[in-house]
């Protein structure tokens, strides 16, 4: 098992944007750091799915997340690959 902190975490401060399964719409949010394994979200709202759709680019492409922690409206998700 990989001990996940052993990951270099990128500072990133970039905006996304997210899907949620059976929910119209997209909804905001800044990926604040990311690993080759998944990346930590701060959100304006509680991100209440445990996964979901990110996308950097307007979903010209998507990456599959999970989440992994909650604290407020700020989490860490796994990618799916």
């Amino acid at each position: 098992m990989i001990e996940r902190r052993s990951l270099e975490r990128i500072e990133i401060n970039q905006p996304a944007m997210l899907h949620f399964d059976g929910i119209s719409g997209v909804h905001v949010c800044m990926v604040k750091d990311v690993t080759e394994r998944g990346a930590k979200l701060h959100s304006p709202f509680y991100i209440f799915s445990s996964d979901f759709d990110l996308s950097p680019d307007g979903f010209k492409t998507t990456t599959r997340c999970c989440v992994v922690w909650r604290r407020g409206t700020t989490c860490g998700v796994r990618f799916f690959n």
